[in-house]
């Protein structure tokens, strides 16, 4: 396969997927490849004894165990650095992974995968072909990447591909004879993609980790997508209608709204720790059959909580990051369910980040901290009900259609340390 094989617009595994993987590990790029990731990107520097280290950052201080500069370390000494993964990424994955050598990503994924290496420092660009003829990798196989005109130039010069990334400048880049241009996926315009399919260039734009954003540069004419969770941007993450908490390991769509939370092996669960704010996370992996109708069941276990904290679920019409602010949620519609530190219940309507609420229950009663409450979410046509299935509460029954479909999971904490587990849909 080359890149001109790939139907329009493809996704790129940025980082191998950072969101779901080690970022710039083997094992991680393994499992991109794996869930079906035609391409994988790499930031290559060159070291002090001119050997090629794959690594986003120009220092090893927030990947590994170590400190220090990307720059300063030989073949050698990269080699023997640890990815501290239970820090940078937890659950799921092992202490002991290291970051690789360029060499060993070509030996593995050369002429295999699609790849799409970008020259990090200044001085890699000339070294990052080198190795790729040297392994016999086949041009057509690569994009190469940079923010700078003279390596871009370069790599041009001597054959390959390459993307000026940054880069709207159309005229330029057709003058150049550069044929991708990568602009960030907020500088991204229907005229600057028609721009450049007119001059015979095509567009690749970075970061784009959310549906919303990803549809929006769809229609704009993109025809590729740098992403953090490639398998989710690309559409199939797959409906789960069972917990999977238990794997303990993040999933396509898991994504912060505000905090990513954490897993919790001493029962399998997922949460988010005590705070003095409101934070959520995207279940992206976990869709309703029927967006329209569904049931949601989950166990929610409230821990350091006052009367009016607790644990949340928002049920939205889209995957835009819910934030308690309308200047911070802008777009964020749908139904927000509250379990409160004192047992009461909570259901309100969001529209644009604003809530209002719907329906409050008068009592309940509170939550033991350490120990789990059932709810259940029921969602019809015309309504939604909550209700608590562990205890003898009132459940909550709310006449209101405003916001619909409601396809997309948060769950969060409101100044409560909280966790979840045995999620179900129906």
């Amino acid at each position: 396969m080359d890149f001109a094989d790939l139907s329009r617009p493809f996704v790129i595994a940025h980082r191998g997927g950072s969101l779901q993987v080690p970022e710039h590990t083997m094992e991680g790029y393994r499992v991109a490849v794996g869930q079906g990731s035609a391409v994988i990107e790499q930031d290559v520097s060159r070291l002090a004894d001119g050997g090629l280290g794959v690594m986003h950052d120009g220092t090893v201080d927030r990947m590994t165990t170590s400190s220090g500069n990307v720059a300063h370390h030989t073949s050698v000494t990269w080699g023997q650095l640890d990815i501290d993964a239970s820090v940078t990424l937890g659950g799921g994955w092992p202490d002991g992974l290291r970051p690789p050598l360029f060499e060993e990503v070509l030996t593995e994924f050369g002429n295999r995968v699609l790849l799409c290496a970008e020259a990090k420092s200044s001085d890699a660009m000339g070294p990052t072909i080198d190795a790729l003829e040297r392994h016999g990798i086949h041009p057509a196989s690569v994009l190469l990447q940079s923010f700078a005109l003279a390596d871009c130039r370069l790599a041009l010069s001597r054959g390959w591909h390459v993307i000026w990334l940054g880069s709207t400048d159309v005229a330029r880049a057709a003058a150049e004879g550069i044929g991708w241009i990568g602009p960030p996926a907020g500088r991204v315009t229907a005229a600057v993609c028609d721009a450049a399919h007119g001059a015979g260039i095509e567009v690749a734009c970075y970061t784009v980790n959310r549906r919303h954003q990803r549809d929006a540069v769809v229609a704009a004419g993109v025809d590729a997508i740098f992403s953090d969770d490639p398998r989710y941007v690309a559409g199939d993450a797959g409906r789960r209608t069972s917990d999977l908490f238990a794997r303990q390991t993040w999933l396509p769509g898991m994504l912060p709204d505000t905090s990513r939370g954490r897993f919790h092996p001493d029962d399998s669960s997922w949460g988010l720790d005590a705070c003095d704010t409101v934070h959520s996370t995207l279940m992206g992996f976990l869709a309703p059959p029927d967006p329209k109708a569904f049931t949601l069941d989950l166990d929610v276990r409230v821990d350091q909580a006052c009367r009016r904290s607790g644990g949340l679920v928002f049920l939205s019409t889209d995957d835009r990051p819910y934030r308690p602010s309308s200047r911070s949620s802008p777009g964020a519609d749908g139904y927000l369910c509250t379990l409160r530190g004192d047992g009461s219940l909570d259901v309100q309507r969001v529209v644009g980040g604003v809530a209002t609420t719907l329906a409050s229950s008068t009592g309940g009663t509170a939550p033991t901290p350490g120990t789990y409450a059932r709810l259940r979410i029921t969602v019809t046509g015309a309504g939604l009900s909550f209700a608590r299935a562990d205890a003898d509460a009132e459940t909550l029954a709310v006449a209101d259609a405003t916001c619909r479909p409601v396809p997309v999971v948060h769950l969060g904490s409101a100044f409560a340390g909280v966790r979840f587990r045995n999620v179900v849909l129906t």
